[in-house]
């Protein structure tokens, strides 16, 4: 495994991995990481992963940052009566405190992080322990006046005896200067005693006891007879207080060995912090997601990328899409020098060991990667000047050591297989070791120029093809892999186009023979037109997914047709009973009254007047014509409300849409401020801030109903050529406008292509607002040059967050 790790540059990563590491104990076990073959452990650590990558994602960081190193001072405090020094124990001081802070902040997130807090949880506080440092320590290391009692008394007596001195020194310093006695007007501490700068040939003047001189030997540091006593007092004192500290030192010391089990406990719990918070960082420097893991099964990689390449910023990764073990289990992988085969190779080899360790892989969602027992790469040149082995010696032998290995569980990578000796034998040898390997059920990709091989791989069982693209157009590698077809080297054509003449090449091909060069012809051809084929199919699906959209859209409408026409009848009918009833009571009313007045002349006048005002009211409540003999009323034009442009929307405000007459009232407003949606009618609509104006209220509050023209929404919303910027302000208008008009699913194309318009699509989606979910086109559907868009129903408005 170590020569495996080695080959396919898994070091690298793995400095990557300790770059991110906030500890030395964490970076001491991110060095020492290495594939588990424990399922169990490897799921719940790649869940542990996504739940410290979703806290970091709001915002929070390692809380154990930055903390010295105290596991020397813990193996000298487990000594009985050993001192630790101020700033160990202050270390440990602070240690205690980001354990418990640590364990309260993950428990705040227990329902988001239910296995990183189970890990957490054996995180003990020792808060009696960490209130006896703190009174005895201060931030700069030093003890406390009040670590003791004793302590405080010495520490005033010192206080005490200085200024006595000081007091005593300044009157001296004050005649002597006068005397002219003295270097310079001061005193100083030459071995813990007060001293005064005695010029040499005044020495005699000064009685006491010499200290020390300075360099030019002019100035001597003299002790004055007179502060002998009260020095000697301070000296005493100033042992006392050291004698004071040590055994301070001493107990605290004792107190830290009797929780040593604990705090040792609780550095191997933020030992393994450290590690996930370093992989969930570079889980996020990385774009990477969890794989689904199991302990046997296909190895499945959608949209794989190089996770070193991607570290390295050296240009954008061409993403790999690669099954292995579901039609066959031996792949055969050609095409150009430079074109991307080891680039593949180390590719599946890398994300199967990373899925391993724990770590989430730059690949897509639905990627499947088993979990190996062990996994064997060839990738270099294994030359040995030291051992006597040539490279083709010292491939052989490594095949020997892959045979002995190989297995159904044995992940097998090698690199120009058959290299390095003559090509018809090597070919020979390669087709010998990969027969072995199928029929053992070896899941194994190889990659090779020799054309033998590809004619192998087409025709045996349980083998296949495969090759990377190769641009005739412009003669530069794509990077992109095709499964079930077979790579041209390309060597001819790259040698002319690198500048070497016409007749070389012309002759080549004569000794190259008309068999190799049509085939390989053939295979270019046969190339070209599977890529021209992906393309129109990619169209087709395409076109299919529109139309299959449309319909979808149009059975909607037509629901929602029904169910209006249902409720247009249902409100008919009401009124009617309504009318009719109303009527009834008209009617009876007319009739007793003409009754009451015995039918008289102006009983009946008054009768007939009182049927017509009723029958202009039910016209003019039905919208029907007006009474016979009278001109139809033209039809009343609301006045247009005043424009309160500069108000800011608020709940309760009325607005107008766009520029138009429509009035609606704003029921909520985003957190931002960014965003209001907006009333109208039985419609509510989230907009933005700049497409609305505040405008003065109607004088009537009865709700009326408009009929509000909502945008056009086309089906499909095409980004390709836009820079990400302008990409990403269109693809907001559109799901807006989606949501508006009651689409359920959008389609935003961003091509293929390197993936980065793509990945900042799914940036802007990730959390959006209108969004339920998303995911790239299916088979049929664009692939991942599609993304497709559920938005949220018109239900959910309430729930939309600002």
């Amino acid at each position: 495994m170590d020569r495996t790790l080695q080959a396919l540059e898994f070091n690298l990563l793995v400095e990557a991995l300790i770059r991110l590491g906030e500890s030395q104990p964490g970076c001491e076990r991110l060095a020492s990481i290495r594939p588990s073959r424990d399922l169990g452990w490897v799921k719940k650590e790649l869940r542990r992963v996504e739940e410290v990558r979703g806290l970091i994602d709001r915002g929070s960081s390692f809380p154990g940052g930055g903390l010295r190193d105290i596991r020397a001072l813990l193996r000298r405090a487990s000594v009985v009566d050993s001192i630790a020094t101020s700033e160990g124990l202050l270390a440990v001081l602070l240690h205690l405190r980001v354990h418990a802070t640590t364990r309260k902040i993950l428990d705040r997130e227990r329902e988001k992080m239910p296995l990183t807090v189970k890990l957490a949880s054996a995180l003990e506080p020792v808060p009696e322990l960490e209130q006896q440092l703190d009174r005895a320590l201060t931030p700069e290391a030093t003890i406390r006046n009040g670590a003791s009692p004793e302590l405080a008394r010495i520490r005033r007596q010192v206080t005490v005896h200085q200024e006595q001195l000081r007091e005593r020194l300044a009157a001296l310093v004050q005649r002597l200067a006068r005397q002219g006695v003295l270097r310079e007007e001061s005193f100083t501490v030459r071995e813990g005693r007060y001293v005064l700068p005695v010029r040499s040939d005044a020495l005699r003047k000064v009685r006491g006891i010499i200290h020390d001189r300075s360099a030019t030997g002019g100035t001597l540091f003299v002790e004055p007879t007179a502060l002998i006593d009260l020095g000697n007092e301070l000296r005493a004192l100033e042992l006392a207080e050291r004698d004071e500290v040590r055994r301070i030192l001493r107990e605290l010391t004792g107190r830290v060995r009797d929780r040593l089990d604990t705090i040792e406990a609780n550095l191997r719990v933020m030992t393994e912090l450290d590690c996930l918070w370093a992989k969930a960082r570079l889980a996020q420097e990385l774009d990477a997601c969890p794989p689904k893991v199991s302990g046997e099964g296909p190895v499945r990689i959608l949209g794989g990328r190089h996770p070193l390449m991607i570290l390295a910023h050296e240009r954008e990764v061409v993403p790999l899409e690669l099954e292995l073990g579901v039609d066959w289990t031996t792949l055969v992988i050609s095409g150009p020098n430079a074109g991307g085969k080891s680039v593949a190779l180390k590719c599946v080899g890398l994300l199967c060991l990373m899925a391993a360790c724990g770590l989430h892989i730059p690949a897509l969602p639905g990627t499947e990667i088993p979990l190996f027992d062990d996994i064997q790469a060839d990738i270099g040149d294994q030359q040995s000047i030291s051992d006597d082995l040539s490279t083709f010696t010292a491939h052989a032998a490594r095949l020997k050591e892959i045979l002995a290995a190989a297995g159904a569980r044995t992940l097998v990578l090698i690199d120009e297989i058959g290299a390095g000796t003559d090509p018809q034998e090597g070919s020979s040898l390669s087709i010998a070791a990969l027969e072995q390997l199928t029929q053992s059920g070896t899941p194994t990709i190889v990659t090779t120029h020799h054309g033998s091989l590809k004619a192998f791989a087409h025709s045996a069982e349980g083998c296949a093809n495969g090759s990377m693209e190769f641009d005739l157009e412009t003669f530069h590698p794509t990077y992109r892999f095709r499964p079930n077809l077979p790579g041209s080297s390309y060597a001819l054509e790259i040698a002319h186009r690198s500048g070497l003449s016409d007749s070389l090449i012309t002759r080549a091909k004569e000794l190259l023979g008309s068999d190799r060069t049509g085939l390989e012809e053939l295979i270019a051809s046969l190339s070209e037109k599977v890529r021209r084929y992906d393309a129109l199919l990619s169209d087709t699906q395409r076109h299919s997914t529109v139309q299959s959209e449309r319909e979808e859209t149009y059975q909607r409408k037509l629901e929602r047709l029904k169910t209006r026409e249902k409720d247009l009848k249902r409100r008919a009918l009401q009124e009617a009973e309504e009318v009719l009833k109303r009527a009834r009571a008209a009617i009876e009313a007319t009739v007793k009254e003409i009754r009451e007045h015995n039918a008289d002349r102006d009983s009946i006048r008054s009768a007939h007047q009182t049927l017509s005002n009723f029958r202009e009211e039910i016209a003019a409540e039905l919208g029907g014509p007006p009474p016979e003999g009278e001109p139809p009323q033209p039809p009343s034009h609301e006045p247009e409300p005043d424009k309160l442009p500069d108000k800011e929307p608020d709940v309760g405000d009325y607005v107008t849409v766009d520029s138009t007459s429509t009035v609606g009232e704003v029921t909520a407003v985003s957190a931002r401020g960014d965003r209001v949606c907006v009333a109208v009618g039985s419609v509510q609509l989230w907009v933005t801030r700049n497409r609305v104006v505040v405008v003065s209220p109607p004088d009537d509050e009865t709700p009326s109903y408009h009929y509000v023209k909502l945008p056009e929404v086309p089906f499909e919303l095409d980004i390709r050529g836009l820079d990400a910027q302008e990409a990403l302000q269109r693809v907001e208008r559109y799901l807006h406008d989606g949501f508006a008009a009651g689409r359920g699913k959008l389609g935003i194309i961003h091509g293929k292509g390197s993936g980065v318009l793509a990945r900042h699509v799914r940036k802007r989606l990730k959390g959006h607002s209108l969004v339920a979910e998303f995911r790239f086109g299916e088979y049929g559907e664009g692939d991942y040059g599609i993304t497709i868009v559920e938005l949220r129903k018109g239900d959910e408005q309430d729930h939309i967050p600002g």
